[in-house]
């Protein structure tokens, strides 16, 4: 959907206006301005404060506080203990987790929807899966996810037929029955508009759709977006039961929060970002056809290291190229997580840190991630793919890239301690559109 310039607008207009309603109503720190926006991304506030000095409506002594307490770092908190351990989010994979209050919320509401014995599918929502475990939640979840190192751990843990590995855009849905169906689709148009669709053919006649809904203050022209999922729900066979604003809560993943910190925004709740929770009924059957999401043109190669995924992509390997992890922007860290930036095309090599890098050499670096996964020599491992022995040159190549990896990978692994998600013991080799 094209943002219109008077949408864009219309709403820093908005934005602008919350911000000096929340200053007026005595809101002090950067962390509780954002915390009181309509999920407005704190950098998007921060752009905000400097239209409002700039133009003399809020003075620079306020200003200057608001700054330094964005820029003071907060102890992390103590996330609470699960038998499950879910992998690191990767930003490629639009992955956000709800908090746990917010999942203990969905699941009452489940209960409050369905009777026991009723199946309930999730669509991308594997933290309510594991709640659901750790607790012997008294209904069938199901859990529908199109992301193997996620499925991979849930089979680990619990019978196959609760878990299908299914991106519920393109594959073929799994044929089963659901009282209840809980979705989090990426907070893009075509992909609340396919999630919707699957989901309905996953539920029964009577049955209840609650998905996360992105609220007002993500971007410009959510008011738009939300009329037209209102009208493409009405189309599918839906009837729009209650709408709870902000009531959802995400933890900030690792690539996020570096993403904040790359910007200097240090203090910014770990529970910021908040959605709208929208409870549909299917009431009738359509024939509406399957909406058409557009493939990813590019195909990467993930692997994981220590709980850290590093994403590769196209790794083809015909002849030696130089393996070494090129900068991209200052730092490394992508500044944003909006699939709209331009940094975006520029990347070869993606971590779970939102660490970006371009890379000449992508199927060397893959073999060099493969070895250094089962503790061979990356040296040898690339001259054997080759077939023919590395130069001095080519080997310090692979060196120095080994090296740079495995600083990465302790960097991340720090980082990954302030998110509560342990890294698993398993190794994966994985391939993603």
């Amino acid at each position: 959907m094209t943002i219109t310039q008077a949408e864009t607008e219309m709403f820093e207009g908005a934005v602008d206006s919350g911000v000096l309603d929340a200053l007026a109503s005595g809101v002090g720190s950067f962390d509780r301005l954002v915390a009181s926006l309509p999920g407005v991304y704190p950098s998007t506030v921060l752009h905000s404060l400097q239209r409002l000095e700039s133009t003399q409506k809020i003075s620079a002594k306020v200003w200057t506080a608001l700054v330094k307490s964005a820029q003071e770092m907060r102890e992390p908190l103590n996330d609470s203990y699960h038998q499950i351990r879910l992998p690191i989010p990767h930003p490629l994979d639009y992955d956000w987790r709800f908090s746990d209050s917010t999942v203990q919320h969905l699941l009452n509401e489940c209960t409050a929807l369905t009777r026991r014995g009723d199946a309930i599918a999730l669509l991308g929502t594997p933290s309510l899966l594991r709640m659901g475990i750790e607790q012997s939640y008294p209904r069938q979840l199901i859990l529908l996810e199109a992301n193997r190192t996620v499925t991979d751990i849930f089979a680990q843990t619990i019978p196959a037929p609760q878990v299908f590995r299914c991106d519920v855009m393109r594959d073929t849905l799994p044929h089963l029955t659901a009282k209840a169906v809980v979705l989090d689709p990426p907070w893009y148009p075509e992909h609340i508009q396919s999630f919707l669709w699957a989901a309905c053919q996953l539920c029964k006649i009577g049955g209840y759709l609650l998905i996360s809904m992105p609220p007002v203050g993500t971007r410009p022209g959510m008011e738009r977006e939300w009329a037209n999922t209102l009208d493409w729900a009405q189309q599918i066979g839906l009837t729009l039961v209650k709408l709870e604003l902000a009531t959802l809560s995400y933890v900030t993943p690792p690539f996020e929060l570096n993403g904040l910190r790359a910007e200097g925004l240090l203090a910014v709740s770990r529970e910021w970002r908040r959605s709208d929770l929208a409870v549909f009924s299917r009431t009738h059957q359509t024939k509406v056809p399957r909406p058409t999401v557009q493939q990813q043109q590019d195909f990467w190669q993930e692997e994981v290291l220590g709980g850290v995924r590093f994403r590769v992509r196209k790794p083809n390997l015909s002849s030696f190229a130089d393996p070494s992890l090129m900068s991209i922007v200052p730092g490394d860290v992508l500044q944003s997580v909006s699939r709209r930036d331009s940094h975006r095309q520029l990347a070869d090599v993606w971590t779970s840190g939102n660490r970006i890098f371009a890379c000449r050499g992508r199927g060397v670096l893959w073999q060099i991630l493969r070895a250094m996964a089962v503790g061979r020599s990356p040296v040898e491992t690339v001259a054997s793919t080759l077939e023919y022995p590395l130069s001095l040159v080519q080997a310090e190549l692979v060196s120095h890239t080994t090296d740079r990896i495995a600083n990465i990978i302790s960097t991340e692994q720090k980082e990954n301690l302030l998110f509560g998600e342990q890294h698993n013991n398993i190794r994966q080799s994985l391939a993603t559109g």
